[in-house]
């Protein structure tokens, strides 16, 4: 930038750049040296005024975080800016990045990131530069139909990370991180989830989360705004969700072992008051109502994703052949299961199932209200998936070739109705999501729907040609919910890959109903759709083996009803065994088919639809 020379430097007479230009007369009484001088200097005066002119029609930004105005400026209403271009034009002017605020509300916030306070995201975005811009242009780019990036959405999202990636690794490994650096790393991660790359984003959350751990940032609020607090503690616990839904991987540690390090959690979470909350059908003087303690619906989602991040654990423990007996009383599948039934104590009665009517509510109604019902029905999905995940029939009934070990039939039977029971439910509620146009947008919850899926995909096999029957139209809808979800989501198209897989297993048995031979699958591939950072990857497995796989037909048939073990009298009522008599049971008791451990038999299960709920019954199990 060209600066006015100070009085001692000019030649008499001429003025500083901006003043009034002298008369051409006064010329006369200058040497030849000055007026040459005086010539340069008003030609360069007149160059930088025209280039100034020029940069505010159309600004090319030298810096990552510069940004052109919006369109229609002082230069005319409407007039078309030039579209992306990683080299000359590489960021939106205004009017484009407000229209990714919108996206990122709609789609993102709370689905599953608190990350920023909506109400004020809208004049914070204009002040984003450098990584923060870039990481968020990088998630929410891909979801644009503006002109600015028709046609080069990938490639914009490719240039925003790696333009982010560049600085935000570097300015990590400095003594002070601002907040923006971790914002800009949870959004960067989330980006890289969307994208399908693993490793790459649990760099990005790993790397965050470590910084707030070791820098003690997470706790040294003295002194801040409630504001910046605020803002402190949703950045923490949005790296937190990253962790437990990606970063709790079984092929991976979670980089937040304890959530006691993070910060108080964010106001909008730990107060039922500051959510958008429905009104409900309820009797206001319900003293149970009254007496309760709510503090908000995404406090309750987010203590189910710490009890999910021990599930997650459970399962990698299985996997690398920690077997335990899962009825013991201090084993991995009791400690979660208790944490289960604690939760179940606190949940609100006026965020249940049964309270809420989200069934019965209007489109329009649901519509308003997002920001408490997206989190509700995530809460409520992974609710139910974690009971049927810990009662997968894949970890308790199946048996793996080679394995030997004790089961108790009791628990066998109880985890085979907790997995059919808390499965069906997350079938019902995409089903109502469905019935009232309520579109999900968190793709984590897809990653439940497969987890569910490969439920529905052993209870296929059973004997009971209803139940089969059910499983397989239950598991064609979760299918279909992937497969939707990944049209948006192309992560998910990996786990769509895997679900078919399943699929085309099963193909050949649809219009069988006893298959003689069941088919086999390998163990691997169960494992990948239990893991949502392996299943939306591309990554290939190579757990499995010839002899790592597991047959679809397995006993879940472990007490006998008592219509089939006792004869009935003419009455319709059981007989008494005699006093004196031999026990009514036969000596080989413990030899029947029914206690066969052994995989061959998935299929001799009760007739189960008196708990498969009808349309018109919102019973058992419920939350």
């Amino acid at each position: 930038m060209a600066h006015p020379l100070p009085e001692s430097k000019r030649p008499r007479g001429i003025p500083e750049q901006g003043k009034a230009a002298i008369p051409r007369t006064a010329l006369n009484d200058w040497k030849p040296e000055s007026i040459r001088l005086w010539k340069l200097l008003s030609s360069t005066l007149v160059e930088r005024q025209s280039a100034e002119a020029s940069s505010r029609t159309e600004q090319f930004p030298s810096t990552p975080g510069g940004r052109s105005p919006p369109y229609g400026g002082a230069h005319g209403h409407g007039s078309r800016t030039a579209d992306f271009d990683a080299t000359s034009r590489p960021y939106p002017p205004s009017e484009v990045l407000q229209s990714l605020v919108t996206l990122y509300v709609e789609k993102i916030s709370d689905q599953p990131l608190p990350l920023f306070d909506v109400s004020t995201l809208r004049s914070q975005a204009e002040d984003f530069s450098g990584a923060l811009l870039d990481s968020f242009l990088a998630l929410t780019v891909r979801f644009s139909h503006n002109q600015f990036f028709e046609g080069v959405q990938s490639k914009a999202v490719e240039f925003y990370k790696s333009s982010a990636r560049d600085v935000l690794f570097r300015r990590a490994a400095e003594p002070t991180v601002t907040l923006g650096v971790l914002q800009a790393l949870c959004l960067l991660g989330m980006a890289e989830i969307y994208d399908g790359k693993m490793v790459r984003a649990w760099m990005a959350s790993g790397v965050a989360a470590r910084v707030v751990i070791c820098s003690t940032l997470a706790m040294s609020e003295g002194g801040r705004t409630s504001t910046r607090k605020s803002d402190l503690s949703r950045c923490c616990w949005s790296l937190f969700i990253l962790d437990r839904i990606h970063g709790s991987s079984l092929r991976t540690l979670p980089a937040i072992s304890d959530e006691g390090i993070l910060p108080d959690m964010p106001s909008y979470a730990s107060s039922g008051e500051t959510i958008s909350f429905p009104h409900t059908a309820m009797d206001s003087n319900d003293g149970r109502f009254q007496a309760e303690k709510d503090v908000g619906i995404n406090s309750y989602a987010l203590q189910l994703l710490t009890i999910w991040g021990r599930l997650m654990g459970y399962l990698k423990s299985i996997k690398q052949g920690n077997r335990e007996y899962a009825w013991v009383a201090n084993s991995g599948y009791a400690q979660i299961k208790a944490r289960m039934s604690e939760f179940e104590t606190i949940f609100p009665e006026v965020h249940r199932f049964t309270n809420a009517k989200f069934h019965e509510r209007a489109s329009i109604d649901l519509s308003k209200n997002r920001s408490y019902w997206a989190p509700w029905i995530f809460t409520q999905c992974i609710y139910h998936t974690i009971h049927c995940t810990l009662n997968h029939p894949f970890l308790h009934v199946a048996r793996i070739h080679g394995e030997q070990r004790l089961r108790s039939p009791s628990f066998l039977q109880q985890a085979i109705d907790q997995t059919i029971l808390h499965s069906t439910w997350v079938v019902q509620l995409l089903n109502i999501c469905e019935e009232r146009d309520f579109r999900i947008h968190d793709p984590f919850i897809a990653h439940l729907a497969s987890m569910i899926a490969t439920a529905q995909f052993f209870l296929r096999f059973s004997k009971d040609e209803a139940l089969g029957l059910r499983a397989t139209r239950d598991f064609e809808t979760l299918q279909y919910f992937v497969e939707r979800m990944g049209a948006e989501y192309p992560h998910l198209l990996h786990t769509k890959a895997k679900l078919s897989k399943l699929a085309q297993l099963a193909a050949p048995y649809n219009n069988t109903a006893r298959p003689v031979h069941p088919p086999k699958v390998e163990t691997a591939m169960l494992w990948d759709l239990l893991d949502y950072a392996v299943s939306s990857s591309p990554t290939v497995s190579s757990d499995g083996g010839p002899a790592d796989d597991v047959e679809l037909s397995v006993n879940t048939q472990f007490l006998l009803p008592m219509d089939q073990t006792t004869p009935h009298s003419a009455a319709g009522a059981a007989p008494l065994p005699s006093r004196n008599g031999p026990e009514s049971f036969s000596p080989n008791f413990w030899d029947d088919s029914a206690f066969a451990f052994d995989m061959a038999d998935f299929s001799n299960l009760p007739e189960m639809s008196t708990i498969l709920m009808p349309k018109d019954a919102w019973v058992n199990g419920l939350l």
